[in-house]
């Protein structure tokens, strides 16, 4: 079988487990790698602006003032641990190995605060339901 994850032969009992995971984890994989570069230009840009080096119209400078950097650096760091969480779950899930990391980096990619929640959700929905059924839980476990 190829494409990202193991690579299993077709007599392998896991081979089955990692055809259904193999499309959510990828799309996971894909969520939460975008989730990332999201959060990294949105932080190089708040420095830019925060610097200087970025000018900014009077109104939107006004408006930027209400903001503590606290209310802004504190989303930014908890998207980039559920961008993280998710890359690693589906690069667990691809692998077969750690149902429960797996499970957790399906969810955390439906909290990223990024426009990536938009396909976070359904892939969550989607890994979660592949990862509730028996024989792919199986799958894991061997």
């Amino acid at each position: 079988m190829s494409g990202p994850g193991l690579d299993l032969p077709k007599d392998d009992p896991r081979y089955r487990a990692l055809r259904l995971v193999r499309a959510p984890a990828f799309l996971l994989l894909c969520v939460g790698t975008l989730n990332l570069v999201f959060c990294v230009l949105a932080l190089v840009s708040a420095g830019l602006i925060a610097s200087g080096a970025v000018t900014l119209s009077p109104e939107m400078t006004a408006s930027l003032k209400e903001y503590s950097l606290a209310s802004f650096l504190l989303p930014a760091v908890a998207a980039i641990i559920c961008g993280i969480l998710s890359v690693w779950g589906a690069l667990s899930a691809l692998n077969l190995r750690g149902w429960g990391l797996a499970m957790v980096g399906a969810i955390t990619a439906s909290f990223c605060l990024s426009p990536t929640v938009c396909v976070g959700i359904p892939a969550t929905c989607w890994l979660m339901f592949i990862l509730s059924r028996p024989d792919v839980r199986k799958g894991f476990m061997s």
